[in-house]
């Protein structure tokens, strides 16, 4: 049996747009023998920015994001 991971839970705030498109992003992934939650984006793009970030493959215009709020 594999030993469960360890998790933790975090909570931010986020806005109605970014919700809306957690849950857009979510529906597009999944399919009719699979749902993706929004639980499951969130965590799938802290891993894709982390490897953005350490290959220096980040999008510019996700930094103007970032300095914007």
């Amino acid at each position: 049996m594999a030993k469960r991971e360890k998790s933790k839970r975090l909570q931010v705030v986020i806005t109605e747009e970014q919700d809306s498109l957690l849950t857009k992003t979510a529906y597009q992934l999944s399919n009719p023998e699979r749902l993706v939650s929004k639980s499951e984006v969130v965590r799938l793009g802290i891993e894709m920015l982390n490897k953005a970030v350490e290959t220096g493959d980040l999008d510019p215009e996700v930094l103007k994001v970032i300095e914007e709020n």
